[in-house]
């Protein structure tokens, strides 16, 4: 690959996906999703990973190589229909037990948080839900995620029994396809899924921490990154595996984790914690899978991501703790709506400044 080609990639990877122009509101209400969560909980019938499966029949089906392409699969799991109630093998998790499901309420609005306490589960998890469960390689760096636009079929199953009721006559398929299908808030959900491991495979021992402490430390910048992830996404429509989201959710979690901004914590989250040199297998490597980089590109990247994290920092230490939700949107949106590159230049530091400015005075 000649050198222009990986410049214009590597540029189109620092473009900005977040849009001032098509900003969205966002309601604090709670929507259906969270209400069905809430009654399913409510009524403490079923353990936690068998609610779960309740909703989503893929956690039903085994860990096995285009198992997606299967009969039984795509009726479960497209279809609704309960062929995977007789299948000879199904997924097993190591510690069942240790899954806990949560409703969080977030600047983003409510959402289920699902946590579990075993790695190779939570692995499990992702295969499922993000490989449709085929036996993916996952980077013991990832330890949660958004899923986000999952179809819940007891959500749907609930919606036709009720209509059912008050239409005995009526075409189900009709009105599924007429007035159903096309209003995803009725059956898709947002969850997040977290795991219990040391944040970003980074050991307690490395940042000088007590393992208790680190422990509670990662769960939290999880669930914080997470929801700063849904915040964008609510707001700007994006929410994607990019070194821009990852340093905006990462410093939204260290914030609420620790009270302040740590660079020396973001640095080695990222494999930069001996700067210039990369530590290899670190998790910057997760949001670089789509493109090829030449090794000097790559060392412009990490220039850029190490200055951009000393920008971010020079901003917190002038803002201080963060002091309220509004507070709080305002300095995501103010990372947002500037470019990474900007961020990580001479200017960066004055230009979020202006900007966060900008939305204390609108708010």
């Amino acid at each position: 690959m000649d050198a222009l080609k990986q410049d214009n990639e590597l540029e189109t990877y620092f473009q900005n996906k977040f849009s001032s122009e098509d900003i969205s509101t966002i309601s604090s209400e709670e929507n259906s999703c969270v209400k069905f969560w809430e009654n399913y909980l409510e009524t403490g019938n079923f353990s936690a990973f068998q609610i779960l499966k309740n909703f989503y029949p893929q956690l039903c089906f085994p860990i096995q190589t285009d198992i997606h392409k299967t009969g039984d699969y795509i009726n479960a799991v497209l279809k609704g229909k309960d062929s995977y109630r007789t299948l000879e093998e199904k997924l097993e998790l190591n510690d069942a037990a240790g899954l806990k499901i949560k409703i969080h309420n977030s600047i983003a609005g409510t959402i289920p948080v699902v946590s579990i306490n075993d790695n190779d589960d939570f692995s499990t998890l992702v295969q499922s839900f993000l490989h449709k469960n085929n036996p993916a390689p996952i980077p013991q760096s990832m330890g949660a995620f958004l899923a986000s636009g999952i179809n819940n079929w007891a959500r749907i199953h609930n919606v036709k029994e009720k209509w059912i009721v008050n239409n005995p006559l009526g075409n189900w398929n009709s009105e599924f396809s007429e007035n159903i299908l096309p209003n995803p808030e009725m059956y898709k959900d947002k969850i997040i899924v977290l795991s219990t491991k040391p944040y970003s495979n980074v050991p307690a021992d490395q940042l000088g921490l007590l393992q208790e402490k680190w422990t509670a430390c990662s769960y939290t910048i999880r669930l914080e990154h997470e929801c700063t992830h849904l915040y964008t996404l609510k707001r700007y429509g994006s929410a994607s595996n990019n070194l821009h989201d990852e340093l905006i959710a990462d410093y939204i979690g260290i914030c609420k984790a620790f009270g302040r901004y740590n660079k020396e914590w973001m640095l080695a989250f990222m494999g930069l914690e001996n700067y210039p040199h990369y530590r290899e297998g670190a998790r910057l490597e997760n949001y670089l899978k789509n493109i090829q980089i030449h090794e000097d590109d790559f060392q412009k990247l990490t220039d850029t991501i190490k200055n951009a994290i000393e920008t971010i920092a020079r901003f917190d230490d002038g803002l201080g703790p963060i002091k309220s939700d509004k507070d709080q949107i305002a300095r995501i949106e103010s990372l947002c709506e500037t470019d990474l590159i900007d961020i990580a230049s001479q200017e960066g530091g004055y230009m979020l400044v202006t900007k966060y400015n900008e939305k204390v005075l609108k708010s």
